[in-house]
C-alpha cells in the first residue's frame, strides 16, 4: 500500500514538471511583440527619410528635415503636395478647392496652378520619421495585444492595433492605419492602411529629382485662405484719331486675412465699346505690393472710317485679385541639396 502511494506521488511530480516545461516553451523560443515594436520604432526614428505608399500606386516621400513630395488625400480629394522652405504647396483639381468653399470660377483658377496652403496636418512635421515614431508610441498603450501574421512570401509580422512590424530582426514598421494619427491623420492620409518603407539609393535619387522638378514648376503660386479686395478708384478713357483707345484705372489691393511673404496678382479686363465702331477687349496682369495704390491700363485699336466724324467710346473695366507667394527659390534649392545631395 505505501509503495502505491509513493508511485502515485512520483507520477504526479513528473506530470507537473512536464507541464511546466511545455508552458515556458513559447516564451523561450517565440519573438517578443513588445520588443519588436520598440525596435521598429527606434529604427524609424533614425531614418533620414521614409516613403509612404498608398493603395493605387500613389506615394509620398518625407525627409527628417521636413522636405516632402508626393500625394495626399485631404477631404477625400487626391492632391499633389510639395513641402520645402518651411511651407506646404498644393496642386489639386478645382473640385478640391470647391470643397474648401471657393466659388467655381475661383476654384478653376486655383486648380490650374500651385497654391501655398495650410493642411490639417503638416506632412513635413507630423509625417517626418521621428515625429511618426512618437505618434505611434502615444497612440498605442503599453501591453496592447499583438496579433501574429504571416504574409504570402513567408514574412512574419506583429499587428498591434493596426501598426504592423516585422517579427524578426532587423525590426521595422511595414504599415499602419491612418487613424493611429488621429482624425487629422485620416483627413490627409485617407482610411486605407498605408505601407511604410525606407528609401534606397535609387529612391533617394528619385525623391531629389521630383523635388527639383516641382520647385521649378511652382511659378508664382497663389496663397490659399486669405483674399485680396481690389476696387477701381479712378478710371479714364483716352482715344487717338488713329482709333487707338487706352483704358486706365487706379487700384489699391487690400489684403483680407493673414498672408506673410505675399504680393497681389491683379488682372485687369476692360470691355471697350463704341456704337459706331463696335467693341473690343483688352487686359493687363501685374504682380504688385499689397495695400499700395497701382495704376493699370490696356489698349484696343478700332478701324476708323474714312468719312471721319466723332464717336463716343466707353470702357467697363474689372479687376480681380489674388494673393501670391514670394518664393526664395535659391534658398529652397540649397535646402534640397543640403539634405539630399547635389
Amino acid at each position: 500500500m505505501p509503495r502505491c502511494v509513493v508511485g502515485s506521488f512520483l507520477v504526479v511530480v513528473a506530470a507537473l514538471v512536464l507541464s511546466a516545461c511545455q508552458m515556458s516553451e513559447p516564451a523561450a523560443n517565440g519573438p517578443d511583440p513588445q520588443g519588436a515594436v520598440e525596435g521598429a520604432l527606434a529604427s524609424l526614428e533614425r531614418e533620414a527619410m521614409i516613403g509612404y505608399r498608398f493603395p493605387g500606386g500613389t506615394a509620398l516621400d518625407v525627409s527628417s528635415t521636413g522636405l516632402a513630395q508626393g500625394t495626399l488625400f485631404p477631404h477625400d480629394q487626391q492632391v499633389h503636395i510639395l513641402r520645402a522652405g518651411g511651407s506646404v504647396y498644393v496642386r489639386g483639381p478645382a473640385e478640391y478647392w470647391r470643397s474648401q468653399g471657393m466659388s467655381a470660377e475661383r476654384a478653376g483658377q486655383y486648380g490650374a496652378r500651385w497654391a501655398r496652403s495650410i493642411l490639417a496636418l503638416d506632412p513635413g512635421r507630423a509625417l517626418a520619421p521621428n515625429s511618426l515614431a512618437r505618434a505611434f508610441r502615444s497612440a498605442i498603450p503599453p501591453g496592447t495585444q499583438a496579433e501574429r501574421l504571416t504574409l504570402g512570401d513567408g514574412t512574419e509580422l506583429f499587428d498591434v492595433d493596426g501598426l504592423q512590424v516585422t517579427a524578426a530582426q532587423p525590426y521595422r514598421v511595414t504599415s499602419f492605419r491612418p487613424s493611429l494619427l488621429g482624425p487629422l491623420g485620416q483627413q490627409v492620409l485617407g482610411n486605407s492602411p498605408v505601407e511604410l518603407q525606407g528609401l534606397s539609393a535609387d529612391g533617394l535619387a528619385d525623391f531629389r529629382t521630383a523635388l527639383r522638378r516641382d520647385v521649378d514648376d511652382l511659378g508664382q503660386p497663389f496663397v490659399a485662405g486669405p483674399a485680396v479686395a481690389a476696387s477701381v478708384t479712378k478710371n479714364t478713357m483716352r482715344c487717338a484719331a488713329s482709333g487707338s483707345c487706352t483704358d486706365t484705372v487706379e487700384v489699391t489691393p487690400q489684403l483680407l486675412g493673414d498672408a506673410p511673404q505675399a504680393l497681389a496678382r491683379l488682372v485687369l479686363t476692360s470691355s471697350v465699346t463704341s456704337n459706331q465702331l463696335g467693341s473690343r477687349e483688352c487686359g493687363q496682369e501685374l504682380v504688385v505690393p499689397l495695400n499700395e495704390p497701382v495704376t493699370m491700363s490696356c489698349s484696343v485699336k478700332f478701324a476708323v472710317p474714312r468719312t471721319g466724324g466723332a464717336t463716343k467710346v466707353s470702357g467697363v473695366p474689372t479687376v480681380t485679385a489674388e494673393p501670391v507667394a514670394v518664393l526664395d527659390l535659391a534658398g529652397i534649392k540649397q535646402e534640397i541639396a543640403s539634405t539630399l545631395g547635389a
